[in-house]
Order: structure tokens, then C-alpha cells, then sequence
């Protein structure tokens, strides 16, 4: 495993790179830049395994049947506003869509989470309890095929104050007003207080599975669209159904996992102090 404390962002590409070693083993290093705390991100590990998956059965040519479905006509297939995707990347957000800043002491721990740009709705959620969001990732690299699993199974910092009812959600998270316009010393020292809470929450991932719907251009894409929503959260348990579409709006994963709410000292200080990922 690369043992150095990576600043600097690891190329998807590299990090999901395949040896063959026979005709039926594979070698995959695995990047310290992609954990959270003290382990690989589990998304990240599944997007291994694909590469792996994808260079034994790349010789096998498999077509089947295509039908379009009901579901496509109805609203629930139907994309979020689409954004200025220019600004997104220059000026990290339009009148509709911004990135939520992680809170710094946050970084080194949620580092798996540098690697991607997350642009969620400026104004709270589009539809009560759902988290519409695009992403792309940090370094530039287009998303490939390979990287679905990663994909599926990475979340901004605040992902539960979206997911929330609506009468929760002014509890999880800090007014708008007080969060732009925290001009006094208490104000400020709310909305940071509030956000330290949250950073200190890990979305332990125990079951997930993941349908690829459609392949991605072999160059891969820039920018996707994540819709994800929870039937329950309850004593620290809850589920996931990650709906994943390209800018056409066409369908290009589903997932749905079983995880936890923990906190991240559970992660880091299990195995001692260190921060240092183990597997």
C-alpha cells in the first residue's frame, strides 16, 4: 500500500491500476490519497476490483436486449436543473448549484473526499429528503467506467442534512442567513461549532451493491449527476439508493447500500492515535 501522506491528488487512473500476475490473479496498489481515516474507502476498493473484473472479461464480447421502460416518462427519471457548468469549475458555483466547504479539521481524515468536486443545490434540498448533486472529479480526469463504484459511494461531508425531513433539517444544519452573513463573534463560533459536528460523522458503508445500467465512453465522461435518497435513518443505521445519470439525462447506475452513522473516532483511534490507513 502507498504509505505517503499524498497532498498532492493521485490520477484515478493510476490508482486503480492492474497488474496481471496470471491468467487468473491480479495486482492493484492501493492509494493511502483515497481513505477515510484509517481505511481505504470502500467505493474506492469495489472500483479495484472492477478493473480487475473488466481486464480478465475485456476478451468477451456479451450483447443482449434493449427496451425502453415506463419509468423513463416519469418525473422521477427526469434530470435536475442543469447548471453552468463553466462557472461550477471557475467560480465553484451559479445561482443555483455551490460546493459546500468541509470544515479544515476535517481534511487530512475525509481526504478520500478531495478527490472529488460535490455542487449541490445553493438553496437546500431540490425535493424534500432527496440530495441531487453533480459531480466531477479534482484532478480532471474524466470518470470512467471503472470509477462507478467510487462514484456510488462518495458523499459530501453533510450528505444526512439533505437526507433529513424537512423539520429536522434547520437542527443539522446552520440557518443560511447565519451561515453567509456570521458577522459577529458567537455567530461565527455557532456556525463553526456546527460544522465540526457534522465533519465528525463517518458514513460507515457495511453492504452496498452497485448495477452498471450503460458504459461510459471509453474516454470516459466529465461531469455526472447523483440523485440520493434514504427510506430511514434510525439508531444510527440507515440505507441508500444512489440513482446515477449523465447530462443527457441517460441512466448509468443504480445503487443501493446498507451503512451506519459512526464517529470517526471509531475509525481513526481504533488502531491507536494514528491516522495512517491500514488494511
Amino acid at each position: 500500500m502507498a504509505s505517503a501522506r499524498e497532498r498532492t491528488l493521485v490520477p484515478f487512473s493510476e490508482a486503480t491500476k492492474v497488474q496481471k500476475l496470471d491468467s487468473h490473479t491480479y495486482r492493484v496498489n492501493l492509494y493511502d490519497a483515497f481513505c477515510i481515516g484509517a481505511v481505504p474507502n470502500g467505493g474506492y476498493e469495489a472500483s479495484c476490483m472492477l478493473a480487475a473484473a473488466s481486464a480478465h472479461l475485456s476478451p468477451h464480447g456479451q450483447l443482449g436486449i434493449t427496451l425502453p421502460t415506463g419509468y423513463e416518462a416519469t418525473a422521477a427519471a427526469a434530470l435536475p436543473p442543469l447548471p453552468d457548468f463553466e462557472a461550477l469549475k471557475t467560480k465553484n458555483g451559479d445561482d443555483n448549484w455551490e460546493e459546500p466547504k468541509a470544515p479544515k479539521s476535517s481534511e487530512f481524515v475525509m481526504r478520500s473526499l478531495r478527490n472529488w468536486h460535490f455542487y449541490m443545490p445553493r438553496r437546500g434540498p431540490l425535493t424534500p429528503g432527496v440530495l441531487d448533486m453533480w459531480i466531477r472529479t479534482a484532478s480532471g480526469e474524466r470518470i470512467t467506467q471503472r470509477a462507478l463504484a467510487y462514484v456510488v459511494d462518495s458523499f459530501p461531508y453533510n450528505l444526512h442534512t439533505f437526507l433529513a425531513a424537512p423539520e429536522l433539517r434547520a437542527l443539522l444544519q446552520p440557518p443560511r442567513d447565519r451561515e453567509e452573513e456570521a458577522r459577529t463573534r458567537e455567530a461565527r463560533a455557532e456556525v463553526a461549532s456546527a460544522d465540526e459536528s457534522r465533519a465528525g460523522l463517518w458514513f460507515l458503508t457495511v453492504v452496498m451493491n452497485l448495477e452498471a445500467k450503460m458504459a461510459l465512453p471509453e474516454e470516459g465522461v466529465e461531469w455526472l449527476a447523483l440523485r440520493v435518497t434514504s427510506k430511514q435513518i434510525k439508531d444510527g443505521k440507515f440505507d441508500l439508493d444512489v440513482l446515477v445519470r449523465d447530462v443527457e439525462g441517460e441512466l448509468v447506475a443504480l445503487s443501493h447500500h446498507v451503512a451506519m452513522i459512526l464517529n470517526i473516532e471509531r475509525n481513526t483511534k481504533k488502531r491507536g492515535s494514528s491516522t495512517k490507513a491500514a488494511l
